[in-house]
């Protein structure tokens, strides 16, 4: 089936599977869709074990990893992004879609400081931050 969303993320369905199981990950990837792996409370040590296996059982197929990065962690002096370097990642059409939805549903738009991220971006494990699909 193809449309935009199957494009733009490589795969052959346009299906999305959050999960926090490498298995349903990879099964969903596996199967043409797109399997994001929910690893926020996951250690550096069982991410990269969890990343190993899904790579070895998808074969260089397309798939996500949803992390959530504090403004402040351990290392981020050996490297990473700054403010002004996170917020020109993000399309223009990214925020424009945000923005059309927010006065859509009558959500008031949030102040500009807010609208920023507050955080830094570490790119010192390229093989999680290089997976982007944008």
């Amino acid at each position: 089936m193809r449309t935009r969303v199957a494009e733009m993320l490589g795969v052959e369905f346009p299906i999305c599977a959050f999960s926090h199981c490498r298995d349903v990950v990879a099964a969903v990837t596996n199967a043409g869709g797109f399997g994001v792996l929910g690893a926020v409370a996951h250690s550096p040590k069982r991410l990269d074990s969890e990343l190993t296996w899904i790579e070895e059982q998808t074969g260089g197929k397309p798939y996500g990893v949803d992390l959530l990065l504090p403004p402040k962690y351990v290392g981020a002096e050996q490297g990473g992004i700054d403010r002004q370097q996170v917020a020109e990642l993000l399309p223009a059409e990214h925020r424009a879609f945000v923005d059309d939805l927010l006065l859509r549903y009558g959500v008031a738009q949030p102040a500009e400081p807010q609208r920023r991220t507050s955080g830094e971006v570490s790119t010192s494990r390229p093989r999680v931050t290089s997976r982007s699909w944008m």
